[in-house]
């Protein structure tokens, strides 16, 4: 047997040491520096990997002229927005302007001393995951998350569906559906949060149902305004009461009138429960979407029952909680505001019961034409128009869009679903026709990927999360819609301010497929400070894009959302 001296076994593990790091290296790959001088994308990268790179936003006056430097591995020196593959070597290009001299320089209109709606908040349901199959509560959040939708997206409204605040028991061990001791530690979890951040952070509820107990059936009915329709027990009384509050019976039925006392009770303890955790509920909602009955929880109500439970639950209510809003009735805007139909549903009736009416802070509307599909397109603007029209402005009530969604995440659209910039054109239209003060998505978050529900798959953030950050994140609560206009109607602006933060904020959609050279003629206000730009397009993504004095020129690009912001802080509340 050979033996081995200690030099040996030295030698023998260093180069075994030596193989394997080299071996690491190689896997890594080496890499090499790319520094983009006025523009993004600098880094080290290995050999052969496409980078993008973007120009920064031209001085005042200027535009983009080309790359120099090193532009031999770039692919387009003539395009501010291209790629580079990266060489065998440091690189270093830089983004060139040249003067311009803009001609067709659009005006737009500022007055800051006419005012219109108080902003009261933008949002979403849910949390990291939008349902409540998980029996881990930490499923719903994490800290990252957290800080990515309070911080960032600027999340203002946060939206809980109030399920029958039971234990969990056999029933709903096995079910999607929640119960307090889940959803707790979420909500716990946002107001940490908000409070960290100094954040007004407004939480909203709505009952998908009453508890099962509390309900009976329904029948004879053909639409929500029919006066024939009928309601009583079944053949076993009451929808299946020795089940308690989370029976099969949520998804189906109608409010038993004789338990509008016991209905209003489960309210004033839904907001005890909140209350003993240190959150005062900002308004709630008697019920989700009462025309339909659905195969998850709901509650159909005709028109007339809406209103009578309205007049019956809602003093009990603002007894124990008399600053707590009221809104609903959370029914279709394509059925309340459309010419053929708001006439029928349920703001008129509550317009024809002004004792309901009144009890009423916000009437609130939903955003489908199917319940699946976005309500979308050039309707919206006469959909709002009548609603604020009709009911919103005579009652003296807010209007807010309290779920909405169907839209695809990609900017422009596919087939015939609207995107990201649809979606960003809608909130607009709701906001300068309607008066809307509330703007809430449905699904903020789900875990199984972005789709036409949601914004953000966990972390993830997709195009609709940058343009509705082009909202959320400015347009804080408090802020003050005021006269803005445009002259060309490809150009929709919006315009606030904010006096309690000392802020102005603008919003420009250019939804035409060109640049538009813009300067601002303001009145009513002296602006504080220059405003920083931030830039949504196919290309951009709530991009920060420079400062500007409000006497330059501003290029909003082709097809984009431009939010120009002055003044203090963003998010900190008052």
């Amino acid at each position: 047997m050979k033996s081995f001296n200690l030099l040996s076994v030295f030698v023998f593990f260093t180069a075994i040491l030596y193989v394997t790091g080299c071996s690491q290296e190689n896997d890594e790959g080496q890499k090499f520096s790319l520094n983009v001088i006025n523009g993004s994308g600098s880094g080290n990268y290995p050999e052969g990997r496409r980078i993008a790179i973007l120009s920064d936003m031209p001085p005042a006056n200027q535009e983009f002229d080309q790359w120099l430097g090193d532009v031999l591995y770039v692919e387009d020196v003539r395009s501010e927005a291209t790629h580079i593959v990266m060489p065998a070597q440091d690189i270093t290009v830089n983004a060139s302007y040249r003067p311009v001299s803009y001609e067709n320089v659009l005006q737009l209109q500022i007055d800051f001393g006419t005012s219109f709606q108080t902003m009261q908040g933008f949002g979403f349901f849910g949390g990291r995951d939008v349902w409540w199959g998980s029996q881990n509560s930490h499923h719903f959040f994490n800290d990252a998350w957290l800080d990515q939708v309070i911080g960032d997206l600027g999340m203002s409204m946060w939206r809980n569906e109030l399920y029958p605040h039971n234990p969990p028991n056999e029933i709903t061990a096995s079910s999607q559906d929640a119960h307090w001791e889940k959803q707790k530690p979420l909500v716990q979890a946002l107001k940490s949060k908000a409070d960290e951040m100094e954040v007004d952070l407004r939480i909203i509820l709505t009952a998908w149902t009453p508890p099962g107990a509390f309900k009976w059936n329904s029948w004879g009915y053909s639409w929500p305004g029919d006066v024939n329709a009928q309601r009583g027990p079944g053949d076993q009384g009451d929808f299946w009461p020795e089940r308690g509050d989370m029976a099969e019976s949520n998804n189906s039925g109608s409010l038993n009138p004789n338990k509008y006392q016991e209905f209003a009770k489960w309210w004033v303890d839904a907001l005890d429960m909140y209350k003993d955790i240190g959150v005062d509920v900002f308004a709630i909602s008697l019920q989700n979407e009462p025309a339909f009955k659905q195969f998850f929880n709901s509650c159909f109500y005709t028109t007339h029952w809406y209103a009578e439970m309205i007049n019956a639950v809602v003093p009990r209510i603002k007894e124990a909680y008399p600053d707590v809003l009221i809104f609903g009735s959370e029914h279709m805007l394509l059925n309340e505001g459309r010419s053929s139909d708001f006439q029928w549903f349920y703001h008129q009736r509550l317009k024809d019961d002004p004792t309901a009416m009144n009890y009423i802070d916000a009437l609130a509307v939903h955003g489908y034409l199917d319940g699946v599909n976005a309500s979308s397109g050039t309707e919206l603007s006469q959909y709002w128009s009548n609603h604020k029209r009709e009911f919103s402005e005579p009652s003296g009530k807010m209007a807010w869009m309290t779920e909405t969604s169907g839209y695809v995440d990609a900017w422009e659209g596919s087939g015939d679903k609207p995107g990201a910039f649809g979606m960003a054109i809608d909130m607009a239209t709701g906001i300068l026709f309607g008066d809307v003060s509330a703007w809430v998505y449905w699904q903020g978050s789900a875990l199984s990927g972005i789709d036409e529900f949601n914004l953000m798959s966990d972390l993830t953030k997709g195009k609709k999360y940058y343009a509705s950050r082009n909202y959320y994140h400015f347009i804080r609560p408090g802020a003050v819609r005021v006269a803005a206009s445009s002259e060309n109607e490809g150009v929709t602006l919006l315009a606030f301010k904010h006096e309690d933060h000392q802020t102005q904020t603008l919003l420009v959609l250019n939804t035409k497929n060109e640049e538009v050279p813009v300067s601002l003629n303001i009145e009513g206000m002296e602006i504080n400070g220059p405003f920083e730009i931030f830039v949504s397009s196919n290309e951009e993504n709530c991009a920060f894009k420079g400062q500007r004095n409000a006497d330059e020129v501003i290029v909003l690009p082709s097809r984009s959302i431009v939010t120009l912001h002055a003044g203090g802080s963003v998010l900190k509340r008052d």
